[in-house]
Order: structure tokens, then sequence, then C-alpha cells
């Protein structure tokens, strides 16, 4: 039975990376279709003086669901940007304790961050919210990757946490 639920365990997280792994390429893909939107806006801009409307807005769309897309992909990578000024004076044990600690701790804010996401989606569902934009959006649609991208950075966090315990334990 045990055997098993590992088995379950290792499966469940090989769906994880592999869906991590597919919003990092949505992002890559997204920033690169972004690029593609402002040399579109520039061209249409000066050279035919015809500028448009929506480019500035789906910007920064993409630019948030990029962010929220990638970021649990990123810090499976250990790629995040660190302040070390502090901690590189400590012993490796207590680094590890310490981010330990960190990791759990900012999993506790994406737990908040999703709280709170899920409710203005909620929200922006139940009252028909659109963004006044030039083309109006659903407000929905923009803020739904928060929640999903911040659960997929929880679950990240959780795991980084539990890989740094292990390490310690094996090294005592």
């Amino acid at each position: 039975m045990a055997k098993k639920i590992k088995e379950l365990g290792i499966s469940i997280l090989r769906a994880y990376d592999f869906l991590i792994d597919g919003c990092a390429r949505v992002s890559a893909w997204l920033l690169f279709a972004m690029a593609l939107i402002i040399t579109y806006e520039v061209v249409v801009r000066y050279f035919f003086n015809r500028p448009t409307i929506w480019t500035m807005d789906f910007t920064d769309y993409i630019m948030l669901y990029s962010t929220f897309l990638a970021s649990a992909w990123l810090l499976k990578q250990d790629g995040h940007i660190r302040l070390t000024v502090v901690t590189d004076f400590l012993p490796p044990k207590s680094q590890k304790v310490l981010d330990a600690i960190t990791s759990l701790i900012s999993a506790l804010v994406c737990a908040i961050i999703i709280w709170y996401a899920v409710r203005d989606c909620w929200d922006a569902i139940e009252n028909s919210i659109t963004l006044p934009r030039p083309i109006p959006v659903p407000k929905y649609v923009v803020l739904m990757v928060i929640p999903f991208g911040c659960f997929l950075l929880l679950v990240q966090f959780i795991r980084r946490a539990f890989k740094i315990f292990r390490s310690i334990k094996e090294t005592a």
C-alpha cells in the first residue's frame, strides 16, 4: 500500500513538473508575441501613421501572464534573485534552515494571495466586470492567472522547503 502511495506521489510530481515546464514555454512564447506586437505597433505608427489602440493593453496582459506562468519554473531552477548580504555570514546548515523557513513563509504568502485573487476573480465573474479599455476584456480573464500561478508557486515553495529539510537531515 505504501509503495502505491509513493508511486502515486511521484506520478503527481512528474505531472506537476510537466505542467510548470509547459507554463514556462507558454510564457516564453507570450514574450515573443509581445515583441512582435510592439514591433507591429512601431511599424504602423511611424511608417503608416496608423497607431493601434490595443497594443499597450495586450502587452500589459502578456507581462502579467508571463510573470505568473513562469515564476514556479524559475523557482524550480533556483533562478530567483537573492539578497545574501546577511546569510553569507551564517554557517551552511543555518543558511539551509533559513532557506527552508523562508520557503515556508513564501508558501504562506502565496496562499494568502490565492485567497484574495480567487475572491476578486469570483467577484468579477458574478458582477460581469469588464475592464474599461479600448477593447473591453472581462476582468476575470486578466486576473485568473494570478491564483493559478501563485498555486504553482506555492507547491514549488513547499517542495523546495521539504527538499532543503531532507538535505539537512541527510547531512546530520
